[in-house]
């Protein structure tokens, strides 16, 4: 059974994704040859309550084979989060998505979004997409609203490209930023919009 500590010195990384039986890894030092990065093997579970490695995790490695850039996880170490859809660990902000149009915002729907992220104990970015499709009464009004809750939110529009260039900066700080929210609220056109170059947006 693989042990849950820090990583051990030598060869560590983080998870940033998982495929079939195995786990990417980006490594914190790049390898002989410029690797960047190693397809590993996922042995066992890492403590009596059955954790497995999840995107997000910081690991040691062990048995590394440079040339084929194939290794094996040996250590996990303690997280400090877990969000459980999508499985991730250690995040450091969830930015919860909402569109002003195309679906309407709900707002029960928004606040067990926020409710869930600040669960969690990360930062919460608020974005309203699809902010062409209405007036700025309406912007206001969302953002007036949100505002007496203790958030302050970003408006974008992915066509007119307004807010685009806030909310990449906000995503390039360092950690992983999880999106979220409902269905058809424009999280794929912000993500690409955004030209986003951190690994560690999911």
């Amino acid at each position: 059974m693989a042990s849950v500590a820090e990583p051990r010195a030598g060869v560590s990384g983080l998870v940033v994704a998982l495929e079939a039986n195995y786990c990417r890894v980006a490594l914190d030092q790049p390898g002989p040859g410029g690797v960047r990065s190693l397809l590993c093997t996922r042995r066992g579970r890492f403590d009596k309550t059955g954790r497995q490695v999840c995107v997000g995790d910081r690991v040691g490695l062990e048995g590394v084979d440079w040339p084929s850039a194939r290794a094996a996880v040996a250590s996990l170490a303690p997280r400090r989060n877990r969000l459980d859809r999508p499985s991730v660990a250690n995040v450091q902000r969830v930015v919860v998505v909402m569109s002003l149009a195309d679906p309407r915002p709900d707002p029960l729907v928004l606040s067990r979004f926020l409710i869930a992220a600040e669960h969690l104990g990360a930062e919460v970015v608020l974005v309203f997409s699809k902010a062409d499709l209405v007036s700025d009464q309406d912007q206001g009004s969302w953002l007036e609203r949100v505002g007496a809750w203790g958030y302050s939110a970003l408006t974008l529009s992915c066509q007119r490209h307004n807010g685009v260039e806030a909310l990449r900066q906000r995503l390039l700080e360092p950690g992983i930023s999880v999106l979220c929210g409902p269905s058809g609220v424009g999280k794929r056109s912000e993500e690409h919009t955004s030209e986003l170059q951190s690994p560690y947006v999911i």
